[in-house]
């Protein structure tokens, strides 16, 4: 009987103790099987929340080259039905909800081929706001910690850069997957992938904050929303894209599987769609570039010089400036982005050409005049020293030879030839490596011919021969092709 009695008491002490230890335990109530993190919920969801988890990848603006994840800044591209959504936030501790107000329309023209559209607006802890989504469809929702900002874009294609075809969504879609298509692609090299033709978003209520990563004062972030890597596996920093075409125009499928984070969700496919007519070449070549004066078509695109009789080829001799904010340029066959090309930079230049891609023609070393040829035949870009040269009598070349290579004075930013021998008439042509035909020989000294004109640099280009322009022995003529004047005397 004691012995039943003692038991009884260490029962009851026991029950005692084990009481005291749960009143002490202040530690919060653990969700079970949490999805930790920012949220997307309501009617547009299907009543299912959308994780935005994926790790946004940003730039500052004075420096194109710095990539890097934005700390609390995540995204997720989801598909959302006609209803309503709002915000909530998810922790080990419990939830919290978010509402959208100060919603906005954005129209974006910089860094695209086509201006495109997109929602932001502010999230306010424990708001009931909700925001109304009119269409269903594929969107691209992103979410930023620091500022409490949101941005809300419905994608409404996948473009190939390096030909500006986009595709587009086929059928209505559904929460389960989505396809975009586009058919009978002409690719013939690397290329990146842009949502809605964009490069970016151009935020100007983000600022930039990591000056050590390379940004500076006053600048903003700019979410990146291209991309490059593998077919299956596009990464927002990934190298150009490369596909072979077996000689084949191509159809392209991009498909959207959820529960991936982000653009891990999007994989491309493509497939065979009959035999690649011959290469058709652009009539036209603009470039732009902070390099060589700034990135507005309207008020920096620089026409190149198409080559007489091999209209894959166009050259321009212009001013570099080295050191440049958003330093580089690129190339267009119409004066606007969408069609935009540039070089693989990565994989760097061999004596001065690189093979074409999308990056910028990166920083010169040294300011100066660079000869500047686009090859769409052999798909290569040459940056070189300039080599003018005279051809004729007039440079004691008889036998026209075409030898006679002028002075590059970047000092004073002319090209000057050596004093004339004889009386005559002037001709004047430029060389360079990548100035090739067809069947890859260097193409006649006459199908890059220039002269002056009334102080006026005119370039032959397509047309006919030029009409004579008489000197005297000993004089030269002096070239500035920056601003395309020339002097005789």
């Amino acid at each position: 009987m004691k012995k039943n009695l003692m038991y009884l008491m260490l029962f009851f002490l026991g029950g005692l103790f084990v009481s005291s230890c749960d009143k002490d335990n202040e530690d919060p109530i653990i969700i079970d099987n949490p999805v930790y993190g920012m949220q997307v919920i309501g009617s547009a969801t299907g009543d299912e929340a959308v994780v935005i988890d994926a790790k946004q990848m940003v730039e500052p603006s004075s420096d194109f080259a710095t990539k890097v994840v934005r700390e609390g800044m995540y995204y997720q591209i989801a598909y959302l039905s006609a209803g309503d959504i709002m915000f909530k936030e998810v922790t080990a501790t419990g939830e919290v909800t978010y509402g959208a107000t100060e919603v906005g329309d954005s129209i974006q023209e910089a860094e695209a081929g086509a201006p495109f559209s997109y929602k932001t607006g502010k999230l306010v802890l424990d708001g009931t706001e909700t925001l109304a989504i009119a269409e269903a469809g594929l969107y691209y929702i992103m979410t930023d910690a620091t500022t409490s900002l949101f941005w809300l874009m419905k994608i409404d294609n996948f473009e190939i850069n390096a030909t500006g075809d986009l595709a587009t969504m086929v059928g209505t879609g559904s929460a389960d997957g989505v396809n975009f298509e586009v058919k009978a692609v002409d690719l013939r090299s690397v290329f990146k992938v842009r949502i809605n033709t964009a490069w970016k978003f151009i935020t100007t209520n983000v600022p930039w904050t990591d000056l050590a990563a390379g940004g500076a004062e006053g600048d903003h972030c700019r979410p990146v929303i291209s991309y490059g890597g593998a077919a299956n596996a596009l990464t927002a920093d990934g190298a150009d894209i490369s596909i072979d075409n077996g000689g084949q125009l191509l159809d392209f499928t991009f498909t959207w599987t959820p529960g991936k984070k982000g653009i891990a969700g999007i994989t491309v496919t493509t497939a065979p769609a009959g035999e690649l007519p011959p290469a058709e070449f652009p009539e036209a070549m603009f470039m732009i570039g902070a390099s060589i004066g700034g990135w507005d078509w309207a008020a920096n695109g620089i026409e190149m010089v198409p080559v007489h009789s091999n209209p894959h080829l166009f050259w321009k001799i212009v001013w570099v400036e080295a050191g440049v904010a958003d330093a580089g340029f690129k190339f267009s066959p119409e004066k606007a982005w969408g069609k935009d090309f540039g070089v693989d930079a990565a994989t760097g230049a061999t004596d001065g050409v690189y093979g074409k891609g999308v990056d910028n023609v990166p920083d010169v070393a040294e300011s100066g005049y660079y000869m500047v040829v686009v090859n769409l035949e052999t798909e290569t870009i040459e940056v070189n020293t300039p080599s003018v040269n005279g051809i004729n009598a007039v440079f004691g070349d008889p036998d026209w030879a075409g030898n006679v290579e002028f002075t590059v004075d970047n000092t004073n930013k002319v090209i000057t030839s050596p004093a004339f021998s004889t009386d005559g008439a002037l001709r004047m042509y430029v060389k360079a490596n990548t100035l090739t035909n067809a069947d890859g020989a260097a193409i006649d000294w006459w199908q890059a011919e220039f002269n002056v004109f009334d102080g006026v640099i005119e370039y032959r280009g397509t047309g006919n021969d030029q009409a004579a322009v008489n000197v005297t022995a000993g004089q030269t003529v002096s070239l500035n092709f920056a601003n395309e004047t020339g002097v005789i005397e």
